[in-house]
């Protein structure tokens, strides 16, 4: 793209000077003698840069510096003066010139100046393009990530927006399994309509049936009037139950009849009343075993899974740590007023080592507090939990040593793959099938990859109840022990 510069000089001498040095640098040059027909060219042509004179016959060059910045907030001014003072150049910057130079000036002047203000215009414009492009393909409904079963699970999100599929959303804590509802939601047909979302842990079985299905007045002692519920509420737009596990076996049996007949009463109420709505739940339990341990109905589990989201948790997409910290500095309040907009690579490597039990959740927490304690613009520490508590569904068999971060790249990628592989088995007790399907690699790459590490399966199967390695451990701690006694 051509670079245009406009000069803006009441002097022709000095216009032909700038013009001739500019077009043997490759640039299209044009001049205006005053501000009006300055402005008519700014308005009929793209300049990346504007040569103001400081007197200027009508309107000077600060009055048209501070009009050019209003209606061009993307084109730079160099203010040219033959008066030379402090405050004349303090006025210019303030108004929002790139810089200031004083006649008569030399030729390697004026481009080492030019050159400076268009290199910070390039720059400037590369990082917009590039946060346009981070957003348009690591992002989806205020949601980043990198990683591949993320971006499926965006897609799927996507798709089930253009549906009324009831949705199981499950994850640990802290994974973002209401941002995936409100995705759902906002991004869907639904979305003109309301979103309501309710935590069924947070209330005792009778308040809940009468927050979900409301009453009629006289219902009970103190129903002083009809009220609307939750259910009722959300006709028309997406019903979110979060930690749909708690909800007792008698609730779940009226909540199956209105997900099968998109009917209610209200408590004190014989009326029938036919609501449009889509649920979406989340757990972070695993529900199949609540099934075989009588704690959720059958028919209940089988109504509210009829397409389950599994949300990986930040461990298992650690690579994801860098956007969101990149996020969290970008909209939070704290470094807003606080003018922090960079984290060092030591506090960053400090949050890739951390396991998060307590998944993105926690890594806002941590950020959050590690901003209020940040004394200057660069976040250079980071305040980490002291140890890594064992979260749902997680061994507590995972290594405990640190990450080394003296090794070259490739020795430590080398590690890092190691041990994920490592854990997976152990997670899996050596199935190859289930490890593979987790890793999204097929089953002849796994064994690739575990032939090249020492890893063989055999080592990993549950004798007991219980892993070899974790055992063969035990074994090698006991013997040592009985050596230093």
């Amino acid at each position: 793209m051509e670079t245009r510069i406009l000069i803006i000089d009441d002097d022709p001498f000095i216009c032909r000077q700038l013009e001739e040095l500019f077009r043997a640098q490759q640039f299209v040059v044009n001049s205006a003698h005053e501000a009006d027909s300055a402005l008519a060219m700014l308005a009929e042509a793209d300049y990346s840069l504007a040569f103001v004179d400081l007197k200027l016959p009508g309107v000077d060059g600060l009055e048209l510096t501070r009009q050019i910045r209003e209606r061009w907030v993307d084109l730079d001014v160099i203010m040219v003066t033959g008066f030379a003072s402090i405050r004349g150049a303090v006025e210019a910057i303030k108004l929002g010139a790139s810089d200031y130079i004083t006649k008569p000036f030399q030729n390697e002047e004026i481009l080492l100046s030019t050159e400076k203000v268009l290199e910070k215009r390039r720059l400037i414009d590369e990082i917009n393009y590039l946060r346009g492009q981070l957003a348009e393909r690591y992002s989806f409904a205020n949601m980043v990530s990198r990683n591949p079963r993320m971006h499926e699970i965006f897609s799927q999100l996507e798709s089930l927006g253009q549906n009324d599929a009831t949705t199981l959303l499950v994850g640990e804590s802290g994974t973002g399994k209401e941002l995936c509802a409100r995705a759902i939601h906002f991004q869907g047909r639904r979305r003109t309509g309301r979103f309501v979302a309710i935590n069924c842990a947070a209330f005792p079985d009778t308040l809940l049936e009468s927050e979900l299905f409301g009453f009629d007045r006289g219902a009970f002692t103190g129903a002083v009037h009809d009220r609307v519920g939750k259910l009722e509420y959300a006709s028309g737009g997406t019903l979110f139950l979060d930690e749909v596990e708690a909800i007792s076996l008698n609730m779940q049996l009226k909540l199956l009849r209105v997900l099968e007949e998109r009917a209610l009463e209200r408590l004190g109420s014989n009326r029938h009343i036919k609501i449009d709505i889509r649920i979406i739940t989340a757990t972070n339990e695993n529900l199949e075993d609540l099934v075989a341990k009588g704690r959720i109905r059958e028919d209940f589990y089988y109504r509210i899974n009829v397409v389950p989201v599994r949300i990986p948790p930040l461990r298992d997409r650690i690579e994801d740590v860098p956007l969101l910290v990149a996020e969290f500095l970008r909209n939070s309040k704290h470094a807003s007023e606080r003018g922090i907009n960079r984290i060092s690579n030591r506090a960053l490597s400090q949050l890739m080592g951390h396991l998060w039990p307590g998944n993105v959740r926690e890594l806002g927490n941590v950020m959050e507090r590690s901003m209020l304690r940040c004394g200057g613009t660069v976040l250079r520490e980071v305040d980490l939990p002291s140890a890594t508590a064992v979260g749902p569904g997680r061994s507590n068999i995972e290594p405990k040593r640190g990450l080394d971060y003296e090794v070259p790249l490739k020795e430590f990628l080398r590690r890092a793959e190691r041990d994920y592989l490592g854990n997976l088995l152990r997670k899996y007790r050596g199935g190859i099938s289930n490890s593979a399907r987790h890793a999204l690699v097929d089953a002849a790459t796994l064994h690739r990859k575990m032939k090249a590490y020492g890893l063989r399966r055999e080592a990993f199967r549950a004798i007991g109840g219980r892993p070899l390695v974790e055992q063969a451990a035990e074994a090698e701690a006991e013997g040592q022990s009985a050596a230093d006694a």
